[in-house]
């Protein structure tokens, strides 16, 4: 009986030895491994920035050479064993926009070496891409506004991360900000006939609200005849002339191309001599951008009052 007893007992210390053995490993596996200090790299833990007050779009503007409004953004990614040490890698952003252009510069921070890796911006349906951003360093990333954006329109962005773990997908949204010199004027082409007799003269005023590149105003000189028309252009930039007669006509063409700025006029002053006087002295006129498309309606044939 002594011995039976004596057994019963030992049997029962060694199942309490092995349950809590047992609980000693489950409480080490969840902390890490006691050898390497390290938890599993697929533990991320994901820290984001509080988004910061704005002034109002509808009643606030932007300069058009600056400063501009900037919403910073922030994002960081920790894994790893605190005590062994814990890694971690931060993807930040301050996004504005111009007159023009809607800009992201992204800075990428690391605890690790240089290793590679990829930042992707993506707006307005593209995708920039810059590969191997070192550590510290800020990319950044411009899109053109597209034709006839307004104050307050709100944009989508989205930053790609990949390297040093986990990827980082991040999506944000932007405001856009009306640049002040445009509020107050819209875009407005306009025609006048000067004179209508056998010399001629007309004066065509183009104002644009936003800043346009390569734009194109052209249109025709009825009846012509004698030497080149005398065309004289004031306001915009890297402004070009040029006119021809098509093949068996009568008229003249003339075109006009260069830059204007928001809120600048471009005035058009053409003389010529014509065969007859009076009665519609030109044809159809049109203004487009650099894309060929029309920026303000077109103005018909001109004749003097």
């Amino acid at each position: 009986m002594k011995t039976t007893r004596t057994l019963a007992m030992l049997m029962a210390f060694i199942a309490t030895f092995v349950i809590v053995s047992c609980q000693k490993n489950d409480l080490k596996n969840e902390a890490g491994d006691n050898v390497t200090g390290k938890a599993p790299t697929n533990s991320v833990q994901q820290e984001t920035t509080t988004p910061v007050s704005l002034p109002d779009c509808n009643t606030y503007c932007i300069a058009p050479g600056g400063p501009y409004v900037e919403s910073p953004g922030s994002q960081t990614h920790r894994w790893g064993n605190p005590a062994n040490p814990q890694h971690w890698k931060t993807v930040s952003n301050i996004a504005y926009n111009t007159a023009t252009s809607f800009v992201v510069e992204v800075t990428f921070t690391h605890s690790g070496g240089n290793a590679s890796n990829t930042v992707s911006v993506t707006a307005f349906g593209s995708a920039q891409s810059v590969t191997t951003l070192a550590s510290g360093a800020t990319a950044t990333f411009t899109f053109a506004l597209p034709v006839g954006w307004n104050a307050c329109d709100n944009v989508p962005f989205s930053i790609y991360q990949e390297g040093q773990n986990s990827p980082m997908n991040l999506s944000y949204s932007y405001t856009l900000y009306g640049v002040c010199a445009n509020r107050g004027c819209e875009t407005s082409f306009t025609g006048e006939a000067i004179a209508c007799g056998n010399a001629r003269e007309a004066v065509y005023t183009f104002t644009s609200k936003d800043a346009l590149s390569n734009f194109k105003i052209q249109g025709g000189l009825t009846n012509f005849t004698g030497a080149d028309a005398v065309v004289t252009v004031t306001g915009g930039s890297g402004i070009t002339q040029t006119q021809w007669t098509p093949g068996g006509s009568s008229n003249r063409v003339i075109k006009v191309e260069g830059d204007i700025d928001a809120c600048e006029t471009i005035t058009i002053n053409i003389k010529w001599n014509s065969t007859n006087s009076g009665g519609i002295i030109t044809g159809s006129w049109s203004v487009k951008d650099g894309n060929g498309v029309e920026v303000a309606p077109a103005v018909a044939g001109l004749t003097c009052n």
